[in-house]
C-alpha cells in the first residue's frame, strides 16, 4: 500500500469522512491545502453526492489536477465499479458490497494508479 493510500485509510480510521480521507490524502495533487481539502470534501460523505464519497473525492482530485478531462473521471468510475460492484453509496451500503474504509482504500488505489500513469 502506497503512502497516499495508507494516509487515506488512516484518516478514515480517525475522525475523517470517506470523502475527506481521499481528498486530504491527495490534497497536493488537487492543489489544495489540507484544511481546504477537509472543508471542501465535508459535504460529500455518506452518499450526499449520490455517488460514494470516496469515489466523488477522487473525481475532484482528477478534475483539479487535469481539468475537466472526463476520460480520466470515467476511468476512475469504471475501475471502481469493477472493484466494488456499484458507484452509488446507497447501493454499496444496502447490499453490503464493501465497508466505507474499503471504498476509501479502493478509490485511493485506483486514483493513484491513474495519476501515476498520466
Amino acid at each position: 500500500m502506497s503512502d497516499k493510500v495508507s494516509q487515506a485509510v488512516e484518516y478514515m480510521s480517525g475522525a475523517y469522512s470517506c470523502s475527506q480521507s481521499v481528498l486530504c490524502a491527495f490534497c497536493e495533487d488537487a492543489k489544495l491545502s489540507h484544511d481546504e481539502a477537509k472543508k471542501i470534501a465535508a459535504p460529500y460523505s455518506g452518499g450526499r453526492a449520490i455517488k460514494c464519497g470516496a469515489l466523488y473525492a477522487g473525481e475532484l482530485v482528477l478534475k483539479a489536477k487535469y481539468g475537466e478531462d472526463t476520460k480520466l473521471v470515467d476511468e476512475l468510475d469504471k475501475k471502481f465499479l469493477e472493484k466494488v460492484g456499484a458507484v452509488n453509496c446507497k447501493d454499496i451500503r444496502r447490499n453490503n458490497l464493501r465497508p466505507c474504509i474499503g471504498c476509501v482504500e479502493d478509490s485511493a488505489t485506483i486514483l493513484e494508479n491513474i495519476i501515476s500513469a498520466n
